[in-house]
C-alpha cells in the first residue's frame, strides 16, 4: 500500500510518462514538470496519479511478520523519523545519529530511501530471505536493558534526579559489567523520547499530571492531520426499514475530526453494535477522496479533506485496542493516543461536533431527543421517517454544506476554511500542502476488515463452521502422511462481516489477496451477525455446537428466516436486521463497484493543460475579509 507523495519535487506517473511535483493548484490537482523531454508542464488530476515505480509494489499484508521483525521494522522507523519532514537533511546531523545508535552513516540514508519509497513502516521490515536475518548484538540488548531499568528507576522517579546524576549511575553499571558506557547525548535522546504522559506522571505524581501535564498535550492540532479524534455515539433518531416505512430503532454513528480545522474527516453508520470493522471503515472514509463517495450519496458540494493522519486519539473501549487496529497505524506511522479512563477533555472536540450535530438530529421527525426530559411525551417511534440510506445522505449533506462552511467560534472562520488555510498558507504563513494519497485502495480496504489465521485443510479453509475452498489452496495442502509430523502453517485471511460468503486469502508466496468463496456456493449469502444469530440458536436447542456441521447450520439459518417472512406481523427486530443486512448489502456492492473501476480506470486521452511561461505562486492563498470570516 504505497502513499504517493505530492511534496514539491516528488516523482509521479500520469499515463506511463514520469512527472515532478511543481505546485499546488488545488485539492485535486498540482502542476508537473514533464521529466524527459519535451519537459513541458502539466495540470495532472491527482485521481490520476501513480507512484514512482519500485520493487514495493506488491501487498504486504502486515499480519504476516512476526513481533520481532516488527518491533525491528519499528525501531528503525524511530531513528530516522527526524529526517521524514521532508526538509534538506544535514550530514551532520545523520552522522550523529549514527553515532548514537551505533550504525553507519550509509545504513541511516539507505532505511530513509526505503522508507520514503512507500511511505510506510513495513519497508523497514528486515529482508530474511534475501539477507539471512538480521545479525544479532548480545552488546545492544545488554546495553537496552540496563539504560531501561536505570530511567524506570531513577529518571521515572518523583525525586526528579538529574541527567547527569543519572548518566553516573549508567556508567557505573556498564562498568560493572565490562561494557563501553554509551555517550551521554544518547542517554538524552533517549530521555527526550520518552512520553509525555509517562514522565509527568511518574515525576510530578497523578495530580499534577490530571491537572497541568496532559491538557496541554493532547488539544493539539497545530496543522491539518496532526490530530484526529475518533468515538462512537448512538444516534439520537429512530430510523425506519425499507420495506414497510416501520420503527426498527436507531443506528451507531462512529466519526472522525481534525482538530485542526474541525472538519469532520470521515464517518460510518450501522446498525451493528460498534466494532473494529466499524472504526476500520470510518478511517478508511477518512483517507480516501471524498468525490466517488459524494456521487454514490447524489450530493453535491466540496469535501477536500482526506489523508493519513498523524496522530489519532480515541477512548480505551476495546474497539480501539485491538491488533488489527494497532498494525495498521505502525504500518502507516500513525500514533495512537488511548485516552484515559474519565478524562473527557482528551475527546473534548470530537464531543462538541456530537453535540452540533445531534442539534440538528433533534430538527428531525423521530429523534429521541438527548435526554427523557427534552423528549417528554414524543413518540419518537411513531414519528420515525427515514431509512439508514436516507439518513446518510441527510447526515452528509449536512456536513459537507452547512457544519462545514458555518464559522466556528473557537477558530473565527469555518472549518472549511480553516483546513484550505493549512494547506495552502495565508500570506506569510506557509501550508503543510497536500497529503500523500493511497495508491493501491484495494489493498487499504483489506488492511482494514478483520484478520484470521487459519491453516488449509485438505477440503479447504473452516471458519465458524463454513467452508472455503479454491485452487489457489490447492498448493497449501499438506499431504496427510506429513501433516502428522509437521506443524500445519497458519495463514492470514481476511473476513468482510457485511458478507462471508467469502474471505479473502493471503499468499504469501505471491504476495497477493486471492477470493476465496463457499466450498459449497448454493449456500445463500449472509452476513457475520446473521452467521453468529443462527449458531447461538443452534447452540440454544441443543446445547453443544462442537459437532455442527455447515448442512445444519445453513438449514436452520433457513428455517429462521423463513419463520421471519412468514410472520403476519413483522417484529420490530426482524425488520432492523433486515434492514440492516440491505444497508450493509448495498454499501458493499458500491465498494466493490469502485474496486472494479479503479482496477480497469485509464486516464482519459484529452491534452492536459500545458503552462508556460506562467509564474505560479509557490502556495496557494485566500484572502478572508471580515465579511467572510
Amino acid at each position: 500500500m504505497n502513499k504517493i507523495s505530492l511534496n514539491a519535487g516528488s516523482k509521479v506517473y500520469c499515463e506511463n510518462i514520469e512527472y515532478e511535483v511543481s505546485k499546488h493548484i488545488s485539492t485535486k490537482e498540482i502542476l508537473a514538470k514533464e521529466v524527459e523531454f519535451p519537459y513541458e508542464f502539466k495540470v495532472l488530476k491527482i485521481s490520476d496519479l501513480k507512484s514512482f515505480k519500485s520493487k514495493n509494489s506488491k501487498e504486504i499484508d502486515i499480519s504476516l511478520y512476526d513481533k520481532k521483525e516488527w518491533k525491528e521494522a519499528n525501531r528503525k522507523y524511530e531513528i530516522i523519523k527526524p529526517f521524514l519532514t521532508g526538509k534538506r537533511n544535514k550530514k551532520s546531523d545523520v552522522e550523529k545519529i549514527s553515532q548514537e545508535h551505533n550504525i553507519s552513516v550509509a545504513t541511516v540514508y539507505r532505511w530513509i530511501q526505503d522508507y520514503k519509497k512507500t511511505g510506510t513502516v513495513s519497508s523497514l521490515v528486515p529482508e530474511f530471505k534475501k539477507r539471512g536475518g538480521p545479525k544479532k548484538n548480545r552488546l545492544d540488548k545488554e546495553d537496552e536493558t540496563i539504560i531501561k531499568s536505570v530511567l524506570d528507576d531513577y529518571y521515572l522517579n518523583t525525586q526528579k534526579y538529574s541527567i547527569p546524576y543519572i548518566y553516573r549511575i549508567i556508567q557505573e553499571k556498564f562498568h560493572n559489567a565490562n561494557l563501553k558506557s554509551p555517550h551521554l547525548n544518547t542517554i538524552r535522546k533517549r530521555i527526550d523520547n520518552l512520553s509525555l504522559k509517562d514522565v509527568t506522571k511518574r515525576r510530578e505524581g497523578n495530580k499534577v499530571h490530571d491537572t497541568r501535564g496532559m491538557p496541554d498535550k493532547n488539544p493539539r492540532g497545530n496543522f491539518p492531520l496532526e490530530l484526529v479524534q475518533i468515538d462512537h455515539t448512538p444516534l439520537d433518531l429512530d430510523l425506519v426499514d425499507e420495506e414497510n416505512r416501520e420503527s426498527i430503532g436507531r443506528a451507531y454513528l462512529t466519526l472522525g475530526i481534525d482538530v485542526f480545522s474541525r472538519m469532520i474527516m470521515g464517518f460510518y453508520i450501522s446498525y451493528e453494535p460498534v466494532s473494529f470493522f466499524n472504526t476500520g471503515q470510518c478511517i478508511l472514509n477518512m483517507i480516501m477522496p471524498k468525490d466517488d463517495f459524494l456521487k454514490q450519496l447524489n450530493v453535491e458540494g466540496e469535501w477536500p479533506i482526506y489523508g493519513i493522519p498523524r496522530e489519532i486519539s480515541t477512548d480505551n473501549a476495546k474497539e480501539f485496542r485491538s491488533i488489527d487496529l494497532t498494525r495498521f497505524c505502525e504500518q502507516y506511522s500513525i500514533e495512537i493516543d488511548w485516552r484515559p479512563v474519565g478524562r473527557s477533555y482528551y475527546g473534548a472536540n470530537v464531543e462538541r461536533v456530537f453535540k452540533t450535530l445531534s442539534n440538528e438530529v433533534h430538527n428531525l421527525s423521530g429523534t429521541t431527543f438527548s435526554n427523557i426530559v427534552k423528549k417528554g411525551t414524543y413518540n419518537s417511534q411513531k414519528n420515525a421517517a427515514m431509512t439508514i440510506g436516507e439518513f446518510e445522505q441527510w447526515f452528509t449533506e449536512l456536513i459537507v454544506n452547512v457544519y462545514h462552511k458555518k464559522e466556528h467560534s473557537e477558530i473565527g472562520m469555518t472549518p472549511e476554511e480553516k483546513y484550505l488555510e493549512g494547506i495552502f498558507g495565508l500570506g506569510e504563513y506557509p501550508g503543510t500542502g497536500l497529503p500523500p494519497i493511497v495508491e493501491n485502495t484495494k489493498s487499504l480496504r483489506y488492511s482494514l476488515l478483520p484478520s484470521l489465521e487459519r491453516t488449509v485443510q485438505k477440503n479447504g479453509i473452516t471458519i465458524d463452521h463454513v467452508t472455503y475452498f479454491s485452487e489457489v489452496l490447492r498448493k497449501w495442502i499438506v499431504p496427510q502422511a506429513a501433516s502428522k509430523k509437521a506443524k500445519s502453517r497458519l495463514f492470514i485471511c481476511k473476513r468482510d462481516p457485511r458478507d462471508i460468503s467469502k474471505i479473502y486469502f493471503y499468499d504469501p508466496d505471491v504476495e497477493e489477496y486471492f477470493e476465496i468463496p463457499y466450498r459449497n456456493i448454493t449456500n445463500p449469502k449472509i452476513n457475520l451477525a446473521e452467521l453468529r444469530e443462527t449458531i447461538s440458536k443452534i447452540k440454544e436447542d441443543k446445547g453443544d455446537t462442537h459437532s455442527l456441521d455447515e448442512t445444519t447450520l445453513f438449514q436452520t439459518y433457513k428455517r429462521m428466516r423463513d419463520i421471519e417472512e412468514n410472520s403476519k406481523i413483522k417484529t420490530k427486530k426482524a425488520r432492523r436486521k433486515k434492514s440492516s443486512k440491505k444497508h450493509l448489502t448495498k454499501k458493499l456492492q458500491e465498494e466493490k463497484k469502485l474496486i472494479k473501476e479503479e482496477a480497469v480506470k485509464k486516464p482519459e486521452k484529452t491534452s492536459p493543460s500545458i503552462v508556460d511561461n506562467i509564474e505560479l505562486p509557490e502556495l496557494f492563498s485566500f484572502d478572508l475579509g471580515e465579511d467572510e470570516l
